[in-house]
């Protein structure tokens, strides 16, 4: 999975710890923004909770009230109608936690997933096409006429500049079957990619 040379290697290394340092900060995001979304439902809950305790405290004095003679039942209506009321903003308020917990995960999740996908499918794609390349590459070079093929290759990727270098006028060379223009141009291709030629068969 990584090239045999050190230089292209500890490129490949930087760049997988990079990916790896985005994924984990991505992920300390996307906990931050669900801790402080959740964070807004606080007053929710203690408003919940205070609804429970004053429905409570209005069903006790309505069933303390319930038995006193005459007035009994005029007092407890209404403490209990209030009780109600106050049953009802708790379920409001249990409903609004529950909603904004729900849009935590949501934006939490979608905070660290994002950037996980874009990172990894920036990395794993050059990833999966040197790795591609390169076993092709391995390949050809452990195959007597694979020289050609590589040098052909060369033509192909590199440019003009680092063609020069490997060889003078590499085209013509290659077209010629010069057995020590086309292993440098094959050489060339190799060391692109981080390779080297394996040892004789």
């Amino acid at each position: 999975m990584y090239a045999d040379t050190p230089a292209v290697r500890a490129r490949q290394l930087v760049a997988d710890a990079c990916w790896l340092l985005a994924v984990v900060a991505a992920v300390l995001a996307g906990r931050a923004v669900r801790a402080a979304v959740d964070g807004l439902a606080a007053p929710a809950r203690r408003f919940a909770g205070g609804a429970d305790d004053l429905a409570a405290q209005l069903g006790g004095a309505a069933d303390g009230v319930a038995d006193a003679p005459l007035i009994g039942d005029d007092l407890a209506g209404p403490l209990e109608r209030a009780a109600d009321g106050a049953r009802s903003l708790s379920a409001a308020g249990g409903d609004q936690v529950q909603a904004l917990a729900h849009l935590a995960s949501v934006l939490g999740l979608t905070t660290a997933l994002v950037p996980i996908v874009l990172v990894t499918v920036l990395r794993l794609v050059p990833r999966l096409r040197w790795w591609r390349r390169a076993a092709q590459a391995r390949r050809l070079a452990a195959t007597p006429d694979g020289d050609d093929l590589l040098a052909l290759r060369a033509l192909q990727s590199r440019s003009a500049q680092e063609l020069g270098a490997a060889v003078p006028d590499p085209v013509r060379a290659w077209r010629e079957q010069r057995p020590g223009a086309v292993r440098a141009l094959a050489d060339l291709e190799l060391s692109a990619l981080g390779l080297r030629r394996p040892g004789p068969r």
